[in-house]
C-alpha cells in the first residue's frame, strides 16, 4: 500500500454537518486536515454539510449526498404527512436507512475515477455501505465510535427500530478492521456488542498547540478582571448548573472575576436569566455560536478553563474542550471522573474537583487566581502534555497504521 492513501472518509450521522460549528463537526475536519498533512488525500462522504464544506479552502472534497435530487425526493415522501414527534423519528429511521443506497453509489463512482485505499467511518445509527463497500471491494476499514449511541437514543430520544439498530451495531462492530474509541471508559461498549478486543484501540480527542495563542505569563493587576472560561455546547450534561453556582460565590466575594461562556445551547437562555436572577448578568458573556477557527482567540481572553460535570453514570467522554484549555495554555479546572482522571494528573497539568461539588469548584478557581505561579506552571506541563501525546497528529497516524496494518493482513491471508 503506498505511503499517501487515498482515504474515503464517511460521516451519515445527519446530527454531525460537516464543515459546521459543532464540537463533533470541529473533530471530523481536525482529523481530515491531519490526515491530509500526514500525505494522505481524502473525499469526505457525508449526508449532510455546513455551507463552509461548500467553500474553497475545505480540508478535503466533500461529496453531500444528502442533497442529491433522488434522496431530497425521498426524504420529502418519507416525510410528508409526519404529524408528531413519533413519526417524524420514524421517517427520520427511515431515511437514515434509505440514505446506504447513495453512500454506496458515491463510493462505488469515487471508486472507479479516484481508486480508494481505505475507508474510515464514523459512527452512526443507520450507516452500513461505507463497510459492505470496503468488504466488496477488499478494503481496509476503520470505524470511529464516539458514543454508545442506540443506547443513549432509545434513553434519551426516540427510537422506535431498536432491532434494525442493534443489527447494524453488531454488522459494525464485529466487522471493522479496527475501531477507535475516545475514551478507555467506552471500549467495554464496542467489546459488548460485537467488537474484537484486539481491533478496539483507544484515540483521545486532541488540539493542535500550535494554532492556540501563546499565553503572556505575568501576574494580573488586581483591578484587573480575572476571567473564567467555559467551551462548549450549552447542554445540561456539562455542569453549567455548577459553574453557575461557584462563580456565584467567588462573584459576590469579588466583584473583579468575569465569566466567559463560548458556545451555545438549549440552556442558554436559562442561564442567562439565572445570571439576572443572580444580581450577575453584567459580569457573564455568551459568546453564541462560533466557528472553530474562532476559538483561539476567545481562549486567549480567559485565565482559566473549566470543565465542570456532574457525576454522570458510565462517563465515557473525551472533552475535546479539555485538549483546547491545554493546548491554549490554560490552567484547568476540571471534575475528577472518566477520562478526565486518566488526562489531568492533579497538581501537576490541572486541578481535579469532585465531579458536582460546587465549592470546591469555586475553591480551585480562586487558588488559581491568587497564586499565578501555580497557574503558570500547570498551564506550561498541561500545553508540553498535549504537544507530546494528544495532537492531531498522533491520531492521524494512529489512523495510517491501522490501515496499513489491516492491509498487510488482507495481504498475508489472500497468500495463505
Amino acid at each position: 500500500m503506498k505511503q499517501g492513501l487515498h482515504i474515503a472518509y464517511v460521516c451519515a450521522d445527519k446530527g454531525v454537518p460537516v464543515g459546521g460549528r459543532k464540537g463533533a463537526s470541529a473533530h471530523v475536519t481536525e482529523l481530515v486536515q491531519a490526515l491530509v498533512n500526514r500525505g494522505s488525500q481524502v473525499r469526505v462522504v457525508a449526508t449532510r454539510t455546513a455551507d463552509a464544506a461548500n467553500a474553497d479552502g475545505f480540508v478535503a472534497p466533500v461529496f453531500d449526498v444528502g442533497t442529491e435530487r433522488t434522496a431530497r425526493a425521498i426524504g420529502r415522501s418519507i416525510f410528508e404527512g409526519t404529524n408528531s414527534p413519533r413519526t417524524h423519528a420514524r421517517a427520520a429511521e427511515a431515511r437514515g436507512l434509505m440514505l446506504n443506497q447513495a453512500i454506496a453509489k458515491t463510493l462505488e463512482r469515487l471508486h472507479k475515477r479516484w481508486r480508494i485505499d481505505a475507508v474510515y467511518e464514523r459512527y452512526s445509527l443507520w450507516s452500513y455501505a461505507g463497510l459492505v463497500f470496503a468488504r466488496t471491494a477488499r478494503l481496509p476499514f476503520v470505524l470511529e465510535v464516539n458514543a454508545p449511541l442506540r443506547r443513549e437514543q432509545a434513553r434519551y430520544r426516540t427510537l422506535d427500530n431498536e432491532a434494525a439498530a442493534a443489527d447494524i451495531e453488531h454488522f459494525l462492530f464485529s466487522g471493522a478492521g479496527r475501531i477507535a474509541v475516545p475514551s478507555s471508559q467506552l471500549r467495554p461498549y464496542v467489546i459488548d456488542h460485537g467488537a474484537r478486543p484486539g481491533a478496539v484501540q483507544v484515540m483521545p480527542n486532541a488540539a493542535e498547540p500550535a494554532r492556540y495563542h501563546r499565553r503572556t505569563e505575568r501576574r494580573k493587576p488586581a483591578d484587573e478582571p480575572f476571567v473564567i472560561g467555559f467551551l462548549g455546547t450549552l447542554k445540561p450534561w456539562h455542569g453549567l448548573d455548577n459553574l453557575f453556582r461557584a462563580f456565584r460565590i467567588l462573584y459576590r466575594k469579588d466583584a473583579g472575576y468575569r465569566l466567559l461562556i463560548v458556545g451555545d445551547g438549549p440552556m442558554r437562555r436559562g442561564l442567562e436569566k439565572n445570571a439576572r436572577a443572580m444580581g450577575m448578568r453584567a459580569a457573564v458573556a455568551f459568546s453564541g455560536d462560533v466557528a472553530h477557527d474562532e476559538v483561539p482567540d476567545l481562549l486567549a481572553r480567559m485565565d482559566v478553563g473549566v470543565a465542570p460535570y456532574s457525576g454522570l453514570p458510565g462517563f465515557y467522554f473525551s472533552p475535546l474542550k479539555l485538549f483546547e484549555y491545554m493546548a491554549a495554555g490554560l490552567p484547568v479546572v476540571a471534575s475528577d471522573i472518566g477520562q478526565i482522571r486518566e488526562i489531568i494528573s492533579h497538581r501537576k497539568t490541572g486541578l481535579l474537583v469532585p465531579p458536582g461539588a460546587i465549592r470546591p469548584l469555586a475553591t480551585a478557581i480562586a487558588e488559581l487566581r491568587s497564586r499565578p505561579a501555580t497557574a503558570v506552571k500547570l498551564s506550561r506541563a498541561a500545553r508540553a502534555l498535549v504537544g507530546r501525546r494528544y495532537t492531531w497528529k498522533h491520531n492521524a497516524d494512529r489512523v495510517l497504521r491501522a490501515f496499513h496494518a489491516l492491509r498487510a493482513a488482507q495481504v498475508r491471508a489472500r497468500k495463505g
